[in-house]
């Protein structure tokens, strides 16, 4: 079926072929970020509108990747937009201070409880190194602990013997590993990347409650998860962590990441305190980012969220419904609007799970899913966003339907 399906996106799909070719000769595997990568070839894609895209051979498709979470209010949002081309005009960036970035600021902190200042980088990545730096210097120690699966960045936290890691959901593990070399344990509300895996009921309370019980900051890495909550994740589990990661929908599909939380913490990075720790980067807080991420926040209320959890769910309910009716094992697994199809029966609940679940089906429902117009990642996870329609989620449970009845002949 594999083989039938390659074929298909072969015939179909030969100006992608052609670009994949052209890349290749000057990025590494025609790529350069190894994410977007999937066999024979990932379709170029020419131009996004709402929760629509078109290829460079001109086929449309569903977004269900929304570029991984970022883009909360889809291609191309109109007022996200217009703020960024405003704050380009303006000049884009400058080797100063902006009242952009400190509206931005106003509006996490007037968002997250938790968070009282915020240090503005370019990316996730950066976001988590820096919170890694500042944990190890206000404590003195230099070990941090981390769950399997979780994603912190494209780049190492420290060197192997500065990581501990633990299973995710295993409270057991966390307190045996939790020793006083441990300056912070870094925690997704759930595991994103590593398979959209939710934490068990109350156990990142009692994660936050040991580390701080041992003298460890509880940094809570909401890139992804602040999309599913006013206040995040955080305010919808009952969580003040001593810092939070930001990324994604803060700059509105601008590269943009950010450290926020209590402002004794922040301000030890503060320039003007003796001592400090420095933290410095030529384009942190980009006007063009925090612009269009400030615009993206203001549309992004309590009912834009809900609705948004609310077509999550009727999906969650739908693909399953089509892969049991199939014959399939399927599960699928959710934290707000963010989703993922395991082709397994078990539901997982730390990363191994997932990767023992990870079949050949994979790739072969991705292939399927892409030749019935639906854009998905080929690892099953679906991001949605506000311009998401019931027609979408028509569109997307046919494509499902027959993708499974498909796969249930290799099965």
């Amino acid at each position: 079926m594999l083989n039938s399906l390659i074929s298909e996106y072969l015939m179909r799909t030969p100006h992608s072929a052609i670009a994949h070719r052209r890349a290749a000769a000057v990025l590494p595997g025609g790529e350069t970020r190894s994410i977007t990568y999937h066999a024979p070839y990932p379709l170029s894609i020419v131009k996004g509108r709402g929760a629509e895209l078109t290829d460079v051979d001109g086929h449309i498709y569903v977004d269900l990747v929304n570029n991984y979470t970022s883009l909360i209010h889809g291609s191309m949002y109109a007022p996200a937009t217009a703020s960024a081309a405003q704050a380009l005009a303006d000049g884009g960036v400058f080797a100063s201070p902006h009242r952009y970035q400190v509206d931005l600021a106003d509006m996490l902190a007037e968002r997250v409880p938790s968070i009282e200042q915020v240090r503005f980088t370019n990316s996730g990545t950066e976001a988590s190194l820096l919170a890694a730096r500042l944990a190890r210097h206000v404590t003195g120690r230099k070990q941090l602990l981390v769950f399997d699966g979780g994603y912190h960045g494209s780049a190492r936290l420290g060197s192997e013997h500065e990581i501990v890691t633990v299973p995710y959901n295993d409270l057991e593990a966390v307190q045996k590993a939790l020793s006083e070399d441990i300056a912070a344990v870094f925690a997704e509300p759930f595991l994103g990347a590593g398979g959209v895996v939710p934490s068990a009921p109350g156990f990142l309370r009692e994660v936050a409650e040991l580390a701080r019980s041992r003298g460890a900051l509880f940094v809570l890495d909401e890139v992804q998860s602040l999309r599913n909550d006013v206040s995040g994740e955080q305010g919808r589990l009952g969580l003040q962590p001593d810092l939070t990661l930001m990324g994604k929908i803060i700059g509105g599909g601008m590269p943009l990441g950010a450290m926020g939380g209590a402002r004794r913490l922040l301000e030890v990075t503060a320039a003007n305190r003796p001592g400090s720790l420095p933290h410095s980067g030529t384009f942190n807080g980009h006007l063009t980012a925090v612009a269009a991420g400030a615009t993206t926040l203001q549309h992004l209320d309590a009912s834009a969220i809900e609705r948004l959890n609310q077509w999550a769910e009727s999906l969650q309910g739908a693909i399953a419904a089509a892969a049991d009716e199939a014959g399939l094992p399927v599960t699928v697994t959710r934290a707000g609007s963010i989703l993922q199809v395991h082709t397994a029966a078990i539901t997982p609940t730390n990363a191994e799970h997932v990767r023992e679940a990870t079949s050949p089906l994979n790739s072969a429902l991705h292939l399927a899913l892409l030749l019935e117009g639906v854009y998905t990642t080929p690892r099953g996870m679906i991001n949605l966003s506000t311009a998401f329609t019931a027609d979408d989620l028509s569109s997307v449970v046919r494509a499902y339907t027959h993708a499974f009845r498909l796969l249930s002949y290799c099965v």
